[in-house]
């Protein structure tokens, strides 16, 4: 019986203490593709999110300099204007966990950031900072083995 095996390119990272890790499938070219998106998205949300809050700041102000509250406590509208503020990071925060799960695997975020309920944007930033040269190593030897593989100069079963 003939056989016939595939690499699949996949390629584990560890990610905690616990030996936990997260796969890239490098020879999957949707990957590369889905975390660029991912990356596009995380940034441009927290731009959008950065104006909310400027937006939330200033409705907030102008209704406390209506009521003046006593200066020596904490005003209700401040309380208000964090719980507002933190919802719009909380959200993001989860959409990102999402879309990480989706495409390192189910649980990454829980391998990731063990004992995190819900990771910051800080520690979601630093993911992907440590995150990133690992997936442009793998790009990098994954293009020069597709260079070496199909070049002009090689020579194949067609070279006579």
């Amino acid at each position: 019986m003939d056989s016939l095996r595939v690499s699949n390119g996949i390629k584990r990272i560890e990610v905690n203490d616990n030996g936990e890790y997260i796969e890239i499938p490098i020879s999957d070219t949707a990957f590369f593709e889905r975390y660029a998106e991912i990356l596009q998205y995380f940034d441009k949300k927290q731009i959008d999110i950065e104006q909310q809050v400027k937006e939330i700041s200033k409705k907030y102000s102008a209704k406390e300099q209506e009521e003046k509250p006593d200066e020596d406590t904490i005003s209700e509208m401040d309380v208000n204007m964090v719980v507002d503020t933190v919802k719009l990071y909380s959200e993001l925060c989860k959409d990102v966990c999402i879309q990480l799960d989706k495409l390192f695997g189910d649980g990454c975020c829980q391998k990731v950031f063990t004992g995190i309920e819900a990771p910051g944007i800080e520690l979601i930033g630093d993911f992907f900072e440590q995150i990133t040269p690992f997936l442009q190593k793998y790009a990098q030897e994954r293009n020069d083995k597709i260079s070496l593989r199909y070049n002009n100069r090689r020579k194949g079963a067609r070279s006579r």
